[in-house]
């Protein structure tokens, strides 16, 4: 084998891995920007989703303290709404209840049901529950499950 022949092969050699590593280098970017348009598909895809969900919401007034003459005594009043502002139907829509005396012993431990909220439906709440003593601090919930 000649000198040129042996210099053909070795550019073509040479040639070869460079072009092998530029597919390569090609490759490894096609395949990260592949992974980056399907994160944003699936942020999409989760942004749709919960956009197809049931969403309850409330507007509620709380009162533990002596509001009139009427009900001087200690109570707990949950007065106001609930109101699905998701998309879809709202099933088997409560609210979870749990308030605490002063002294932190457990006073309630109650659940409101409203039934189905079909989307934009109100549901009203007006409870005014006397108590053996004044409540310290509570947590209302509301919850639903998205399926009959």
């Amino acid at each position: 084998m000649n000198k040129i022949t042996k210099a053909i092969i070795a550019s073509f050699i040479l040639l070869l891995v460079v072009y092998t590593a530029f597919i390569t280098v090609a490759e490894n970017s096609l395949r990260s920007e592949l992974e980056q348009k399907n994160s944003q598909i699936n942020e999409l895809q989760n942004q749709w989703d919960n956009q197809q969900k049931a969403l309850v919401i409330t507007a509620l007034g709380i009162s533990t303290e002596p509001r009139n003459g009427t009900y001087p005594h200690p109570h707990f009043t949950v007065q106001g709404i609930v109101i699905n502002v998701g998309n879809r139907t709202a099933y088997n829509a409560i609210l979870d209840i749990i308030a605490y005396y002063k002294n932190g012993a457990l006073a309630l431990n109650m659940t409101l049901p409203f039934g189905n909220l079909e989307k934009w439906q109100i549901g009203n709440v007006n409870e005014i529950i006397a108590t053996s003593d004044w409540i310290g601090n509570y947590t209302i919930t509301p919850s639903w499950t998205d399926i009959p």
